[in-house]
Order: C-alpha cells, then structure tokens, then sequence
C-alpha cells in the first residue's frame, strides 16, 4: 500500500518513472488494489463533485443528476480507452500488456481525485462571474488526466512521437466504433425485446 502511494505522488511529478515501475514487475503477479481504490476514488470524487459544486458553476443538477449515468461518464471512456489503445498496440508492435494499460490508465486518474475536491470547494467562494475560470481548471485537470495517458501509451510501448500520434487516433476511432457497436446492439435488442411483448401481449389478449 505505501508503495502505490508513492506511485500515486510521483505519477503527478515524474510520471515516466512510473511507467518503468510497471514495466519492470512485468510477469509478476499483478495487485488489483491500486486499480479497484483508485476507481473507487474517482467515482466518490465524481459524487461529491456533484453534490457539493456551488450551484451557478455546476454543469450538473443535483435534482436532476442521475449517479447510474454519471458513472458510465466517468467509467465508461476510461475502461473503453484501455481496450482500444491497447488493441492497437497489439497490432502495431507494442509492448504493454492489457492489464499494465489498465494499472496506469488507474494510476492516470490521480490528478482528478486529488484536485478535483479541491476545485469543488473552491467553488463555494465563486460566483457565477468566474465560470470561465472554473471550467479552465476543470478542463485542466481532465487535461493533465488525459496527458499522462499519452505519456503512458508512448514510453511503455518504446513508440516515437509520430508513431504514438497515430496510436493515438487509432485508438480514438476504435473507440468510437465499440460505441456505436453497443449502441447498435442495444437499440436491436430494445426492439426484439418490444416486439416479442406485443406478440405476448397479443396472444394474451386473443386467449382472452
């Protein structure tokens, strides 16, 4: 546990030093700790964001906030992230296996967990006229989050910054693809699913 807390530090400060940290336990046995608490955390963090941001910044109602959808938010692009890049790393040469993606993509998600709470309680001492403000630390953070995922993607698979660039957009349209797949699967599935009630519905109703 100490040593995930250091990773966690220094994956704010020298986060390339902890991508060699995980490289070098490659083909040991992997701690799911540090994944399961950080995903935790970030989803906690998620929740007292919501609940706690000052009304006029917040980009989500608390009346209206659905915590079920707010998770897929936070989760969804993360765990969709890990088997994208790492399918094309597979593909192109790459070196890092499916579960150091993960670790790191955990690992990736500090900045959010640490600052995020900080920024929302700055948030009570704001008005609506520092919006801009607030958005460019939001977007900031979401930033620094999705930098030390490219950081990650380059130096653990041993990539050139060209080669990375198109991992990268790879990646991204791959992304996009198992969406729109689960989106096609659950729209035909929504409809089978209608259509097989009202055939049910309507014998019932001719036994009748």
């Amino acid at each position: 546990m100490v040593r995930s807390l250091k990773l966690c530090l220094m994956t704010l400060f020298h986060p390339i030093v902890v991508t060699e940290h995980i490289k070098r336990e490659r083909g040991k046995r992997m701690n799911w700790a540090p994944v399961i608490v950080l995903l935790l955390l970030a989803l906690v963090v998620r929740i007292f964001s919501i609940y706690f941001t000052h009304y006029p910044l917040a980009a989500v109602s608390v009346r209206k906030a659905n915590l079920l959808l707010e998770c897929g938010k936070l989760f969804v692009p993360v765990l969709t992230w890990v088997l994208a890049s790492y399918a094309m790393t597979t593909i192109l040469d790459g070196e890092t296996l499916l579960t150091e993606t993960l670790l790191f993509s955990s690992y990736a998600l500090v900045p959010y967990i640490v600052f995020t709470p900080i920024l929302t309680l700055a948030s009570r001492l704001m008005d609506i006229n520092q919006l801009g403000l607030y958005v460019t630390l939001e977007v900031g953070i979401l930033g620094w989050v999705v930098l030390l995922m490219i950081v990650a993607l380059k130096e653990m698979n041993g990539y050139s910054v060209g080669k990375t660039a198109a991992v990268i957009f790879l990646s991204l349209f791959t992304m996009v693809m198992i969406w729109a797949v689960i989106i096609l699967l659950y729209t035909i599935s929504s409809q089978f699913v209608g259509m097989v009630k009202e055939i049910f519905y309507e014998v019932i109703y001719r036994i009748d």
